[in-house]
């Protein structure tokens, strides 16, 4: 069967990673704004199955837009079959109804994507917190698959780092806490909060003594950056030694979020390169490549 990988203007060397792993090679459609925002895409002809390949950042709104354009077009060009590469898969965090009105933006998001004429996606570490991947399946008809990241970046701080104690930032971290510590042969906690005032929040260990120890915190995804900080200044406070921070999805939203963490007293601070930023050090195209491969 025929297999191409076509780029989106996100990530382009991300479908470099993935058609390299794969053993062919990964063509870049032109892709143009016009003055007024438009998006204005050139694709070549396409057969068989397309792996179309884009992470939904830093503009989540236009990355979905041109996803959208790029997946009709290759349809109408030719393709069979595509599966759409988002390593950051966006609009995850909203999976449900808080308040009447509230849009449920991922079904949303999955119903265009299908609409457009995507047949799966494979995304690394969803953000599936109060929904499982069955869940966000249900919603659609588009099949999703998911990698990790994890174990990649527990080796890659683990290098720096001497038999740490991996924390979980909150409960819904403990999944990548368990993996990594496993993985490291250690131990593992996953940090709870207790509020001391209307205002105040601490957040500790629940049952580890992390004194002396160096400890790697892991995590899906970082945005602003404020949990961390606090789970890294409680560290601080309990005397641990070096603190390492990895993290899949480094969205780091604000100028302050990186500097706000050294600030706090991490060590040293590595993402994978599902969206590109300084601390991208564990490139993801192989893993995907993997999974590719028994898609096809």
């Amino acid at each position: 069967m025929m297999l191409i990988v076509v780029a989106g203007s996100s990530h382009p060397g991300m479908a470099h990673s993935i058609a390299r792993a794969l053993g062919v090679k990964a063509r870049f459609p032109m892709v143009e704004r016009f003055p007024d925002g438009e998006i204005h895409i050139v694709a070549p002809a396409v057969e068989g199955t397309v792996v179309y390949v884009q992470t939904m950042h830093p503009y989540p709104n236009e990355m979905l837009t041109e996803m959208e354009f790029a997946v009709d077009l290759l349809k109408e060009q030719g393709a069979e079959r595509v599966i759409a590469v988002v390593p950051y898969l966006a609009y995850t965090r909203q999976d449900t109804r808080h308040v009447d009105g509230e849009a449920v933006a991922v079904r949303t998001m999955l119903r265009l994507l299908e609409a457009a004429g995507v047949n799966d996606i494979l995304s690394v570490d969803i953000h599936l917190h109060r929904l499982g991947l069955e869940d966000l399946s249900a919603m659609t008809s588009i099949k999703l698959h998911e990698v990790s990241a994890v174990d990649a970046l527990a080796k890659e701080a683990g290098r720096f780092l001497n038999k740490p104690v991996v924390v979980g930032p909150d409960s819904e971290s403990e999944r990548w806490a368990k993996r990594a510590a496993d993985l490291l042969g250690s131990n593992y906690d996953v940090l709870e909060k207790h509020r001391i005032s209307p205002k105040e929040i601490e957040i500790r260990p629940k049952t580890m003594d992390v004194k002396g120890r160096d400890v790697l915190i892991i995590d899906d995804i970082v945005s602003t950056g404020d949990t961390i900080k606090k789970v890294i200044e409680s560290l601080r406070a309990r005397g641990a030694n070096k603190i390492a921070a990895a993290f899949t999805h480094g969205v780091l939203s604000g100028e302050d979020a990186a500097a706000g963490l050294y600030r706090a007293g991490a060590d040293y601070l590595v993402s994978a390169n599902t969206i590109n930023n300084e601390f991208s050090r564990v490139d993801v195209g192989p893993i995907i490549a993997g999974k590719l491969k028994e898609l096809i």
